[in-house]
């Protein structure tokens, strides 16, 4: 626990950490309820493959809100271009520390993840995409993923 500076002779006050956001991501609540629609039917595993996860923060918040659900066993794969916001996801998933949550972050392009997701498709597949997608990548979408949960610029800017 953190503790704040005391005056002497006082016990020190903890410290609480709030961080607020200005706007959700938008595909939140459908991903909550998405897990507990998986939950209810008796799943006990869940794999979440989040494209273009940025910093990783609503990937690792999926995570940690399929345990408290009581998924035995949550696979999460982040993937991103940016080396920089992979490193800084990955500094952030050490945070949790359940032998439960398995957390893997890669750099790479959507294209060919998305093309390798197929072959054993996610239950849930986040996808930060531009406003139009290629037939090619439509296609990969739709195959890597039993559901899409996607947001567009257009929809991350709003938030900002």
């Amino acid at each position: 626990m953190l503790f704040a500076m005391s005056l002497p002779g006082r016990a020190p006050a903890p410290l609480v950490s709030v961080v607020l956001s200005a706007c959700e991501d938008p595909r939140w609540p459908r991903l909550k309820a998405r897990l507990q629609a998986l939950r209810s039917k008796g799943r006990r595993s869940v794999r979440i493959v989040d494209v273009n996860c940025g910093h990783g923060g609503l990937l690792i918040r999926a995570a940690s809100h399929a345990r408290s659900l009581g998924f035995l066993a949550i696979e999460a794969v982040g993937l991103d271009s940016s080396t920089c916001h992979i490193e800084n996801a990955r500094q952030r998933a050490r945070s949790l520390d359940d032998l439960a949550i398995g957390l893997r972050f890669d750099v790479g392009e959507p294209g060919p993840q998305l093309e390798a997701e197929a072959e054993f498709p996610a239950d849930i597949l986040l996808f930060e995409a531009p406003t139009r997608l290629s037939p090619r990548l439509r296609g990969a979408v739709r195959r890597a993923g039993d559901i899409a949960l996607r947001i567009s610029p257009s929809q991350r800017q709003a938030c900002t």
